[in-house]
């Protein structure tokens, strides 16, 4: 089997690569076709930040509980829960638009439900992974589920669009008079059955040697103090919070850019995304393919300094193309940094509070969200989009700068 693909191996990360596919790719539409829906119904292009803090909140208010939850229950059965509850609320979201009974309040509600759902499945599912494949083939296993989410991100809002100019096409034929509501019931509907994928694959796995009845062991607080201890890994967790803080506010100052410095249409915005799509893929099938202990650090530095690169290439251009090519290299330089330093985590964790510092890795990409992404639209609005681009760069040069230093550290002085 071919390097990149060689923890499908495995049945049990064979069946879980597999439904994650489906899955990943209606959660995707599901979300781009709740931002469709809401904008809409409300015509406030500030509810889409709304439904971003209603699904990344919980995983900060919930984070540490959910990690210790995922070291005291099987891992397996409780991803299988929390999917059937995704599962459950997207039906629900389907029935609620279907029926005209979508408030966008009760939207939102939902949106919240989702997200308390998700602060314990991520760091559940994060856990798992080790659990189905042997080490030597943690970090190609890492960067194949990095390749598989950024593949539903590229694929996910597509389709939905898709279904969108499809429902406009078929309602008046079928006397549905809202079009958007029409569409945005099939994508729920899609993705409920995605979910099925998933559902079906984890009752085909069997992880063999994992108590289900272990006592609780610790504190929930136990993955923070873990970090804390070690210096060097918990200095990259805090660096990654700072690198995703000026790195990923990028999408929300890409429609200003499109418009200000490209002087294009709206429509190019969607050239600008796909493009920082297609670098993630290549930066996580890098490090599925060439990632090892040994090249950690650098691909950790090259990672930061690539992401560092694309945003003031991007600052610079004025043409379309070259923005294309730098969209693309901050996308591979942020997945490869983050498929690499996920792995680290993962390989330097004990099983027995992986869950509790996975929930801490959560917390970290949840909190740099709003965050940077808040600032940055603020900044952008006070002093233009290319300045705050610059700005985006410096911070993540020095955080390339700063793992360089603390890698050699480490080199001179073990932890």
């Amino acid at each position: 089997m071919a390097a990149p693909f060689r923890s499908l191996r495995h049945a049990n990360y064979r069946r879980y690569f597999l439904g994650q596919i489906v899955s990943f790719t209606g959660s995707w539409m599901q979300s781009a076709a709740l931002m469709w829906l809401l904008y809409d119904r409300t015509g406030d292009v500030r509810w889409p930040s709304y439904l971003l803090v209603a699904q990344v909140g919980p995983t900060l208010l919930l984070g540490t509980w959910a990690g210790h939850l995922a070291d005291r229950r099987p891992k397996r059965d409780l991803i299988v829960l929390t999917q059937a509850a995704f599962l459950v609320n997207a039906v629900v979201l389907a029935v609620l638009v279907a029926g005209g009974w979508a408030a966008p309040l009760l939207i939102l509600a939902l949106q919240l439900l989702n997200g308390v759902i998700q602060a314990i499945d991520l760091p559940t599912r994060l856990a798992f992974v080790p659990d189905l494949v042997p080490k030597a083939d943690l970090i190609n296993a890492v960067g194949l589920n990095a390749m598989l989410f950024n593949s539903g991100r590229a694929v996910g809002p597509a389709a939905t669009g898709l279904l969108f100019l499809l429902a406009a096409k078929v309602a008046p034929h079928v006397g549905h008079p809202d079009a958007v509501a029409l569409g945005a019931v099939g994508c729920f509907t899609l993705n409920a059955l995605s979910y099925l994928a998933v559902l079906v694959a984890l009752r085909r796995i069997e992880v063999p040697g994992l108590p289900t009845d272990r006592p609780p062991p610790g504190s929930v607080w136990d993955g923070v103090r873990y970090l804390v201890r070690r210096r060097r890994l918990g200095g990259l967790v805090l660096l990654t919070f700072v690198l995703c803080a000026f790195a990923w506010p990028l999408l929300t100052l890409f429609p200003g850019y499109t418009r200000t410095q490209l002087g294009l249409a709206e429509e190019f915005y969607s050239f600008l995304v796909s493009a920082l799509g297609a670098g993630a893929l290549v930066g996580a099938l890098g490090c599925a393919t060439y990632g090892t202990p040994a090249r950690r650090g650098a691909f950790l530095v090259f990672g930061a300094a690539a992401a560092a690169a694309g945003l003031w290439g991007l600052a610079e251009t004025t043409t379309a193309a070259a923005a294309v090519g730098w969209a693309g290299c901050v996308g591979f330089g942020l997945i490869l940094f983050l498929s690499t330093g996920q792995s680290a985590v993962q390989l330097a964790v004990p099983d027995d509070v992986r869950g509790r510092v996975m929930a801490v890795w959560a917390m970290t990409l949840s909190a740099s969200a709003p965050a940077g992404h808040l600032a940055a639209g603020q900044l952008a609005d006070a002093a233009g989009v290319a300045p705050v681009l610059r700005g985006m760069a410096l911070g993540c040069l020095l955080v390339a700068v700063a793992l360089a230093v603390l890698l050699s550290r480490g080199e001179r002085r073990p932890a």
